[in-house]
């Protein structure tokens, strides 16, 4: 099992660097193929979160795609919002949390096929709203084990003016907070697989670097289009998984 779940950490680590998205879109289905409980596989999720947002994070600021003067308050709300969401992991049932990760899945398609990945509208810097927004973004993240930036991202883009690649950058900013919030919660809540997360984060590292390499070098129209080729493989997965039970 350990060998499987560095492969699957280096895989998740490049399309995490390469999306902009935490893992845990990713991770959490396969997981459950593994046979791994949706809890344990959202608690594993989370450890993995934390490294790779960690190291995504760093090198988005040393390219400079965003400044943390003003995204960090994301990342404030961020916090808050993946308490709650962590305590509600404890109390729902799984095949809750299951339905609202699909829902979650469809939701953010839908946006971001609808959106354009050039922004039509100026960005909007307003950081009471920009925490507000990542106190709900935030609620799913420690709920679902997604880090926030699948939602993060189309909201970022539909209704706030972000430049696609941006948002996916800041996206990754975002997934330290919540993913750390939420590790923390779950660890005292008995709900982290050490092991298996820890082997899954070491091995994402090497992933994040390469996935955020290949970003750089795909025009902007044609990641749009990569994006959502990859959600809809993530709803047919998630929604497979649930249907056929």
């Amino acid at each position: 099992m350990t060998l499987e779940l560095a492969i699957l950490g280096i895989g998740v680590g490049i399309l995490s660097g390469f999306f902009g998205i935490g893992g845990g879109t990713v991770s959490v289905p396969i997981l459950l193929y593994m046979g791994f409980g949706i809890k344990e596989a959202i608690g594993i999720s989370v450890t993995q979160m934390v490294a790779g947002s960690l190291m995504a994070a760093w090198i988005h600021h040393k390219n400079r795609m965003y400044a943390i003067s003003d995204i960090k308050y994301f990342g404030y709300g961020g916090i808050i919002g993946a308490v709650v969401g962590g305590l509600l992991v404890k109390i729902l049932h799984s095949s809750i949390l299951e339905w609202l990760f699909l829902s979650l899945v469809a939701f953010t398609l839908a946006r971001l096929a609808l959106s354009n990945p050039v922004p039509t509208r100026s960005e909007v810097v307003h950081r009471p709203l920009y925490t507000l927004v990542g106190s709900g973004v935030g609620i799913f993240s420690g709920m679902l084990g997604v880090g926030g930036s699948i939602l993060m991202t189309p909201i970022l883009v539909s209704f706030m003016g972000f430049p696609l690649k941006k948002a996916s950058a800041v996206g990754h900013f975002f997934v330290i907070f919540s993913s750390i919030s939420a590790f923390i919660t779950l660890l005292w809540l008995g709900l982290i697989n050490i092991e298996a997360g820890m082997t899954m984060a070491f091995a994402s590292l090497f992933g994040t670097i390469g996935g955020i390499w290949l970003l750089h070098r795909v025009k902007v129209t044609r990641y749009k289009q990569v994006l959502v080729a990859f959600y809809i493989i993530i709803f047919a997965i998630t929604a497979y998984k649930l249907i056929a039970g």
